[in-house]
């Protein structure tokens, strides 16, 4: 029988430098029409060919290609380079251009998650597609003009819902985010934007979803991405919102831009 000692992690030796050899990997020119893909460069660095355009990606950067965007690579020796993808019809994004950020912990921890999820069984009960697209986007998604609540708590949880529209989390779960009641939220809300909360959230939503229409016609995907995982769910809410379905609305106002 194992015991407790057994269990206990080893003393690591000092590892010698040479003694780690990874050689260079080369991608040959490829395309991606059905998934947007995010390039994490964990370690060393990586040189790609995106569209023609030389782009360098260092330790502790990502870039972001667009689905359609031609691109080969080189992973330099002893790098590592971790690939997401987000399917154009699971999530929709405002992202439409190549664009390198940089990956601080807040951002590295729903990364990994979302790499965990694709690798194993180990999938945690969130939207992590949602969560990282907020955090990566430059700007929300629609210049809010919604009322916002001066309550400083409240104007917090207003701002996490327009950077995720989709962000799923219930009243009591923002509220112990916050470190305050429910009440208190909802209070603060219907004081000072004339909304209780849910129809707030509900409100962003729906002019969220018409913003991304204006660039995306894939119906799932902007539902998904405002927090709907059925689309006809989503198809009712819009439509008692503008008045047309969201087909309709593409019809009317999104074939323009």
């Amino acid at each position: 029988m194992r015991t407790r000692q057994d269990l206990r992690p080893r003393v690591q030796k000092e590892t010698d430098p040479w003694a780690i050899s990874i050689p260079p990997v080369s991608i040959a020119n490829r395309v991606h029409e059905e998934e947007h893909m995010l390039l994490w460069q964990v370690r060393g660095y990586t040189d790609l060919l995106i569209d023609g355009e030389p782009l360098r990606l260092l330790s502790g950067q990502a870039v972001w290609i667009p689905a359609g965007a031609w691109h080969s690579l080189v992973v330099g020796a002893n790098s590592v380079l971790l690939p997401l993808e987000f399917p154009v019809n699971i999530i929709a994004t405002t992202l439409s251009q190549v664009t390198v950020f940089n990956v601080d912990r807040d951002l590295g921890t729903p990364l990994l998650a979302f790499l965990q999820s694709q690798a194993s069984i180990i999938c945690a009960e969130v939207n992590l597609a949602r969560q990282i697209l907020a955090l990566i986007e430059q700007s929300p998604i629609v210049a809010n003009t919604l009322p916002l609540p001066q309550h400083p708590q409240a104007r917090r949880v207003a701002a996490l819902l327009i950077a995720n529209p989709g962000d799923d989390r219930t009243v009591a779960q923002l509220a112990a985010t916050m470190h305050v009641s429910g009440r208190t939220l909802e209070r603060a809300f219907l004081a000072e934007t004339g909304m209780t909360l849910g129809q707030w959230r509900l409100q962003n939503r729906m002019e969220c979803a018409a913003e991304l229409f204006k660039s995306i016609d894939n119906i799932a995907a902007v539902a998904a991405r405002v927090g709907y995982m059925s689309v006809s769910a989503f198809g009712r809410v819009f439509k008692s919102h503008f008045l047309l379905t969201p087909g309709e609305y593409i019809e009317r106002y999104a074939r323009g831009y």
